[in-house]
């Protein structure tokens, strides 16, 4: 439901990504590794426009073309996207930052199953984002993402800065989410542990192309961990 053919993204004369294809199954959760500039961040950008990508990149979300779409069409489209370092509203307040991301919504208060799946922001909807552990502004950025009415989601860096107890939290909350709203999620990580507890299918970046690819049933996560060794 979602293809990515030929992506090409440059930085000047300099090519980062270079002919990238990728795939994506409705309900599946997608995992992204590699090691820091290996391209990942930089593919996320593209997908959801903060970069261009070059022709004759090709980015159809359910059979609709966005490759040369500015981000805001991308998101009314069904893409969203939660940055490297979540990018919340520190001195917004955990239900104004939700109620950001509902302006491409009909809807004026935020929905139920938002508060469902992440119990802790409703207990906390009056507490200033920027007051929040690492773990809960993962969250609330993941929950303003989410009344958007996301069909493909992108999470870039999820578990940084989150202690390891909460990681694991993460990625039962990210598989309820899947299941919950039925969308597909791409994650870009460097962490394997918390892939394998989230993830259906793996492909590892470097130097701007994948250069492995696995199912969960197949995953050989030694090989993996070389990927991401330095």
């Amino acid at each position: 439901m979602f293809n990515v053919k030929n992506l090409k993204v440059a930085y000047g004369e300099s090519t980062v990504i270079n002919n990238l294809d990728l795939d994506l199954k409705k309900g599946e959760i997608l995992a992204v590794m590699g090691r820091n500039g290996m391209g990942k961040t930089t593919l996320f950008k593209s997908l959801i426009g903060v970069i261009d990508c070059k022709s004759p990149s090709s980015i159809t979300l359910e059979d609709q073309e966005l490759a040369s779409a500015p981000s805001f069409e991308r998101v009314r489209s069904g893409m969203a996207y939660v940055p490297q370092g979540r990018m919340i509203y520190p001195t917004l307040t955990v239900k104004e930052n939700i109620m950001v991301g509902m302006d491409v919504s009909n809807k004026k208060t935020v929905p139920d199953e938002i508060y469902e799946i992440f119990p802790v922001l409703k207990e906390m909807s009056k507490r200033k984002g920027g007051n929040l552990s690492g773990g809960q502004q993962q969250q609330l950025a993941i929950a303003r993402a989410l009344v958007t009415e996301p069909k493909v989601l992108l999470l870039d860096e999820p578990t940084e800065g989150i202690q390891p107890s909460i990681i694991k939290e993460l990625a039962r909350t990210l598989c309820k989410v899947r299941d919950m709203k039925n969308i597909s999620i791409i994650v870009a990580e460097q962490v394997l542990s918390f892939t394998l507890d989230a993830c259906d299918r793996f492909l590892v970046m470097e130097g701007g192309s994948f250069v492995h690819s696995s199912d969960r049933k197949d995953v050989d996560a030694d090989k993996i961990k070389s990927f991401l060794s330095v």
